[in-house]
């Protein structure tokens, strides 16, 4: 994965800062079906993150719990996530603890947690684990979504707009591009103030595939990075639609090489003046080409 950066200091500083890795797609596996786990991971997806959270009844938890942490300490591919239960909830509580102890932990790329209502939310992971590795809450309440600037900045490895459950909250209709523009617009705004990627709601009528394209394209146009997937079938739209072309591919990389060659100073790429924001478009693009 080609990372973006994140940095309000110097092009020196700006080239070593914190790296953060932007995926395309996600696809969600239920964490109580180990069995799908390898179906899941060659699906296509840029990652596939198991669910332990709502894809699993309360039940059932502590066994995909252990199932999951079992396959996961023998896991040795990259690009894997594991959502949690929400910190604020016995469940989560029990995650974070297992996870602590377990040699899985070092085997995920990245945690997902579910329901992060503030920036403490994210603070209490990241000790409660005691090692760094990406976090990306999801954002769906009207709570979170009133603190989505303070979240952006604890969210190491992006955010992801939870649509169903923040729709839900407000009796709005997820359906209804409109009726998530201002939630969609504020989480792009607070990413792009962090410097992690902003990550879209999932689709949820698998069979509409140009409903899918249209509306990725849609949260693409406004700054999202990527989106969630919650069947196989998604992938290969979504993956599309944030892949570059050969063009804008090139360009990007001219901008960069003129960059680098001025050394920090003056760099003019076409005629035109190169700041940190055709900076940052051009490394943004660049991170999501496979």
């Amino acid at each position: 994965m080609t990372p973006i950066r994140r940095s309000d200091t110097g092009w020196t500083e700006y080239r070593k800062a914190c790296l953060v890795f932007v995926y395309r797609s996600f696809l969600f596996v239920p964490g109580a079906r180990f069995d799908r786990f390898g179906k899941a991971v060659a699906a296509g997806a840029d990652a596939v993150i198991i669910d332990l959270e709502d894809a699993v009844l309360p039940v059932d938890k502590a066994q995909a719990r252990t199932d999951t942490l079992t396959w996961l300490g023998a896991w040795r591919g990259r690009h894997l996530g594991l959502r949690i239960n929400s910190p604020r909830t016995a469940f989560g509580c029990a995650d974070l603890a297992a996870l602590a102890g377990s040699a899985a932990a070092t085997r995920a790329d990245f945690l997902v947690i579910p329901k992060a209502e503030t920036a403490v939310d994210l603070e209490i992971v990241a000790e409660a684990l005691g090692r760094k590795i990406p976090l990306i809450p999801i954002i769906e309440s009207g709570r979170a979504l009133a603190n989505a600037f303070e979240i952006a900045k604890q969210a190491t490895g992006g955010v992801l707009f939870g649509g169903v459950d923040f729709s839900a909250s407000l009796g709005a209709d997820l359906s209804d591009w409109d009726a998530m523009l201002t939630a969609r617009g504020t989480i792009a705004a607070a990413c792009g103030s962090g410097g992690v990627p902003a990550y879209d709601v999932p689709f949820l009528d698998t069979a509409d595939t140009d409903g899918l394209t249209t509306s990725t394209r849609k949260a693409k146009a406004m700054g999202f990075s990527g989106r969630a997937c919650i069947h196989p079938g998604q992938v290969a739209a979504v993956n599309a639609v944030y892949t570059p072309s050969a063009e804008e591919i090139a360009d990007a990389r001219a901008v960069l090489a003129a960059m680098d060659a001025a050394g920090g100073g003056v760099a003019l790429h076409k005629g035109k003046m190169i700041d940190r924001p055709v900076i940052l478009a051009a490394e943004r693009l660049l991170a999501s080409v496979r």
